[in-house]
């Protein structure tokens, strides 16, 4: 069973900050940068990110990846 206890300190895969606790599946984040252009970063299997992250970046790009697939039905 997964305890905070044997979890591995990591830092977030989009940010770098130290994750508290699991951290969160980063797939599906994606930003605009200041050019309007849509961002998503690149990270390995297993990377987590940070809460503020998830917050951010990683629910409203899995909201916009489900608007647009309901778009395309």
């Amino acid at each position: 069973m997964r305890t905070l206890k044997n979890e591995k300190q990591q830092n977030c895969c989009i940010c770098g900050t130290l994750i508290n606790g699991y951290g969160h599946n980063p797939q599906g984040a994606m930003w605009k940068d200041n050019n309007g252009n849509v961002c998503e970063p690149t990270y390995n299997v297993g990377e987590r990110c940070c809460d503020n992250c998830n917050v951010k970046f990683v629910i409203p790009g899995r909201l916009e990846l489900l608007k647009r697939w309901r778009s395309n039905q």
